[in-house]
């Protein structure tokens, strides 16, 4: 049975409004060029953007959440959300001082998976289609266009936020049969998810994962993200220390600075 609260808490996808509602939008209506730029314009403005290329990848990995949502229904609960352009809202909320997402379902309707294993690739192919090709791509698109940047930034936000997510789930998970639907769920999205889905050439969730030493502790390694955030094209902003874009030895210089510190201490 699907936890709605824990869909809320830890996905954004929610069935009511949420408290401090900045803006909300048929998710459908941001495929119109003038709409997404007027809603980059506004959001870019929340995060304080330097340019539209920054709140459009900003977008870009919050929709990152609907993709994370429906893979961790799929495998942990067997079943998959309605999470189409028609029947979802996009929305903007104050908590804390932040500017925060939330995915509003209208009826939200639930598909349980085939009683018959044989017959559960073939809804999970159905789900991830309808997903991936129906509602993310062209949003993602969308939001491409009108912030002036390639939509494989976008799309780039994706690995980085499940790999660390699939940690968390696969520790979590109690159940060996359970740890398996994951990891084959996830192999599954990753191999054999047709690229002509994601509009690319290339399935955007197939990638290659590279490490660097943790820049507090030689011993530990942490992940490159797969696509720079834009974090530094905001206002006070700086390059990650795990983006791509850093030069190594600038972070070599970075892990000096950290240990230094530490150190001191």
């Amino acid at each position: 049975m699907m936890d709605h609260a824990l869909m809320q808490n830890k996905f954004y996808i929610r069935t009511a409004e949420p408290g401090q509602l900045l803006w909300s939008c048929p998710a459908a209506k941001l495929l119109k060029p003038d709409k997404m730029s007027r809603f980059l314009e506004l959001y870019g403005q929340r995060i304080k953007a330097l340019e539209p290329a920054a709140a459009a990848v900003y977008f870009g990995s919050w929709i990152g959440f609907l993709a994370l949502g429906q893979q961790y229904a799929v495998s942990t609960y067997n079943q998959s959300l309605d999470l189409s352009l028609g029947s979802l809202d996009i929305q903007l909320f104050e908590q804390e001082g932040r500017t925060l997402f939330s995915f509003k379902l209208g009826q939200a309707g639930i598909v349980n998976a085939p009683a018959e294993a044989s017959e559960r690739e073939d809804w999970l192919r159905t789900s991830f289609e309808a997903l991936y090709g129906g509602t993310l791509r062209p949003l993602l698109e969308s939001a491409a266009e009108a912030g002036g940047v390639a939509v494989g930034q976008l799309w780039g936000q994706f690995p980085t936020k499940f790999n660390y997510n699939m940690d968390f789930w696969l520790a979590d998970a109690l159940q060996e049969e359970l740890r398996e639907r994951i990891k084959e769920d996830y192999r599954y999205l990753r191999e054999e998810l047709p690229a002509e889905v994601f509009g690319r050439s290339k399935n955007p969730m197939d990638v290659k994962i590279r490490y660097i030493e943790d820049m507090k502790h030689p011993d530990k390694q942490v992940r490159i993200k797969n696509a720079c955030c834009q974090f530094y094209r905001t206002e006070g902003g700086y390059y990650c220390y795990t983006c791509p874009r850093m030069k190594e030895e600038e972070r070599a210089e970075r892990r000096e600075q950290a240990r230094a510190a530490a150190a001191s201490v």
